[in-house]
């Protein structure tokens, strides 16, 4: 599930909670938020994207331009932002195997059903986190 998408996700998500960005007169710009991240802005305005599609953040273009949280924090589950850009394989892909050898013939099935009994669990342990909760420790890490 290692995805760097749903870090820079996070990130976001965290800096504008953090930052109270919950209203467009509060949005902050995709260039500061690259800069927290230390990543490119057409990035972070990719996930930017991504978010808005679903509903978790708000955008502006322009030189007023900015994003800002469009739910509170409390109702931001982190299995909500990790559907929101997740890579469609999720974590990992079907082997192809080889038909000829007895291992080779089992060991996709027995693969993928170890990879969906993995995305299951972390997709249950992602949607008993809230953005709330991880601000919580974020800002007691910060002190």
């Amino acid at each position: 599930m290692t995805s760097l998408k749903f870090a820079t996700a996070v990130h976001v998500m965290l800096l504008l909670a953090h930052k109270a960005a919950d209203a467009p007169e509060r949005a902050i710009a995709s260039s500061f938020l690259a800069d927290s991240i230390g990543a490119n802005a057409v990035v972070v305005r990719r996930v930017l994207a991504a978010l808005s599609a679903s509903k978790l953040v708000s955008t502006r273009a322009g030189a007023n331009g900015g994003a800002w949280l469009a739910k509170k924090p409390a109702k931001i589950r982190m299995g909500d932002i990790y559907a929101s850009v997740q890579e469609p394989q999720g974590l990992g892909f079907r082997p192809k195997g080889n038909s000829g050898c007895p291992v080779g013939r089992a060991a996709p099935g027995v693969i993928c059903g170890l990879i969906k009994s993995m995305q299951r669990a972390s997709e249950g342990a992602l949607s008993k986190l809230t953005l709330a909760d991880l601000l919580k420790k974020l800002e007691a890490a910060a002190r």
